[in-house]
C-alpha cells in the first residue's frame, strides 16, 4: 500500500538515514508472489477516534537487580543466532537449558517474521521463562511491532517456510474447507473469487494453523497479549522502538496497558467483524482495513457500522502509531545535538539511567551508545540471511556495560574508581 512518505516505512521508519540500513526485500517474503516494500500499514487511515480506557493495570515495578541483565533485541525467527549468543552470555548450555542463575535477560521484540524458525524462538522463549524463574532468574520478553502485526493478522512477513513449520496432516483438509468458505462468502457479497490456484499459493500449507495459534486463546496469542511493550529494569528503560517526546507523558505502567487494551479491542472488533459475516476468520489485516475504507457503502447492521466508523481512527493507537513505542525510530535517528537534549529530558521524566532499544539496524551491526549513554542500540540484525548482520547481546553489570557478540567482548561502560 502506498503510504504518504513512501515505501518501506514498515521495515525502517519514516526516515531512511545513512545511519540505518535499508532493508532488502526477499522474494517470497510475506504473501508468496507479492513484490516490492511493504509500508506502514495505517498510512491509509488518519481520521479515528476510539476511546481508549485503561482496565487492564500491568506492573512495571523495577525487580530485584540481579547480577547480571543480558538484553537481546530482534531474533526474527533465528534459532541458531539466539541460541548461540545465549551460549555466549552464559544464559544457556550447549543443550539451551538455563544456566543463567540469578541473571534477567530481556528480549526486547521482533521474534517473529521472516526468518524460518519463529515456531522454535518462541517454544525456546516460552520455556527459558519457566526455568529462568525455576533458577531465581528471570525472562523479560517485550512485544515489537511484528508482534503486534501478527496479532492484528498483518502476516505480511510471514514466509511459506514459516507457515510450514505449523502444517501437519489436516493442512490439505483445513485448505480446502477454507476456499470453500471464501468462494461461498465472496459470492454472497457479491466479490469477484479468485481462482483456487491462486488463493490456495496465499494460503500455503500451516497457514490457518498458523493463524489459530494467534487467535487470543491460542497457543502462541494467549502467551503474546499477556507481554509487556515497556520494562523497567533498576535504572534502565527497556523497548521496542522507543518513547516519541511529543507523546503525552505517562507512565510505563499505562503505556502497557494501553497497548494491551488496544490489542483487546481489535480482537473483540474482529469477532463481531466475523460473526456479522464481514470479514472471514481467517481475514488478513489488510481486508479488514479495505472494509473500514468502504465503510459507508456495504450493507451492515448498524452497531458493526458504527464500529467501522470508530476503527478508522486505528492509525492513533499506540500499537501502530508511527510515534508508537514500537515503530519510533527517533532513537537511531536523531542527530547527537538534536537527540541529546531531548534524552535527557526523558531519562529525567522516568528518573533513569539509559534507554535500550532495537528496532533499527545500523550499517555498522554493532551495539551502539548514543547521547552520552542515555540510549544503546541493539539490533545489530541477528537474522543474517535478510540483515546480514550477527548475533549480539548487551551486558549489564552495575555501571558496567558490555556488548557481548560471539567471540568477542566489547567494554562499552567502565565504572569510574
Amino acid at each position: 500500500m502506498p503510504g504518504r512518505h513512501g515505501s518501506g516505512e514498515w521495515l525502517l521508519g519514516r526516515h531512511q538515514r545513512r545511519s540505518v540500513v535499508p532493508l532488502r526485500r526477499r522474494p517470497g517474503c510475506g504473501r508468496p508472489g507479492a513484490r516490492g516494500t511493504l509500508t506502514h500499514p495505517m498510512r491509509l487511515l488518519r481520521q479515528l477516534t476510539l476511546a481508549v480506557f485503561f482496565i487492564v493495570t500491568a506492573s512495571v515495578a523495577s525487580p530485584a537487580l540481579a547480577q547480571r541483565v543480558v538484553a537481546v533485541a530482534d531474533i526474527h525467527g533465528s534459532l541458531d543466532g539466539v541460541t548461540a549468543i545465549l551460549q555466549a552470555t552464559d544464559l544457556v548450555d550447549a543443550d539451551a537449558h538455563w544456566t543463567g542463575g540469578d541473571a534477567i535477560f530481556v528480549q526486547t521484540g521482533d521474534f517473529t517474521d521472516r526468518g524460518r524458525g519463529v515456531r522454535a524462538v518462541m517454544d525456546l522463549l516460552k520455556r527459558l521463562e519457566a526455568d529462568a524463574a525455576a533458577a531465581g532468574g528471570r525472562v523479560v520478553g517485550l512485544l515489537g511491532n511484528h508482534e503486534v502485526m501478527n496479532m492484528m493478522r498483518d502476516v505480511r512477513d510471514v514466509t511459506p517456510e514459516i507457515y510450514a513449520t505449523f502444517a501437519d496432516n489436516r493442512s490439505a483438509g483445513r485448505r480446502q474447507a477454507a476456499y470453500a468458505a471464501y468462494r461461498d462468502w465472496a459470492e454472497a457479497a457479491g466479490r469477484v473469487v479468485e481462482t483456487e490456484t491462486s488463493w490456495l499459493e496465499a494460503h500455503p500449507p500451516g497457514y490457518f494453523a498458523y493463524q489459530e495459534a494467534f487467535e487470543a486463546d491460542g497457543h502462541y496469542g494467549q502467551w503474546l497479549r499477556g507481554k509487556s511493550v515497556v520494562a523497567r529494569v533498576d535504572r534502565s528503560i527497556f523497548l521496542h522502538g522507543g518513547i516519541h517526546p511529543a507523546v503525552e507523558p505517562t507512565g510505563l505502567d499505562a503505556r502497557n496497558a494501553q497497548a494491551r487494551e488496544e490489542l483487546a479491542a481489535f480482537d473483540r472488533a474482529r469477532t463481531r467483524l466475523i460473526d456479522a459475516g464481514a470479514i472471514l476468520p481467517f481475514s488478513t489485516f489488510q481486508e479488514i482495513l479495505d472494509l473500514i475504507r468502504r465503510r459507508g457503502r456495504v450493507e451492515v447492521e448498524p452497531d458493526v457500522a458504527e464500529l467501522l466508523e470508530a476503527l478508522a481512527d486505528l492509525s492513533s493507537w499506540s500499537v501502530v502509531d508511527e510515534n508508537g513505542p514500537l515503530w519510533f525510530r527517533g532513537f537511531a535517528l536523531w542527530r547527537p545535538a538534536d537527540g541529546g537534549p531531548q534524552i535527557a529530558r526523558l531519562l529525567d521524566r522516568y528518573d533513569a539511567d539509559r534507554f535500550v532499544v532495537g528496532h533499527s539496524v545500523l550499517r555498522s551491526r554493532r551495539v551502539t551508545p548514543r547521547f552520552d549513554n542515555g540510549v544503546f542500540l541493539i539490533d545489530t540484525g541477528m537474522l543474517a540471511s535478510v540483515y546480514e548482520g550477527k548475533p549480539s547481546a548487551l551486558e549489564i553489570e552495575g555501571s558496567r556495560i558490555t556488548a557481548v557478540y560471539v567471540g568477542e567482548r566489547e567494554r562499552l561502560v567502565v565504572p569510574e574508581l
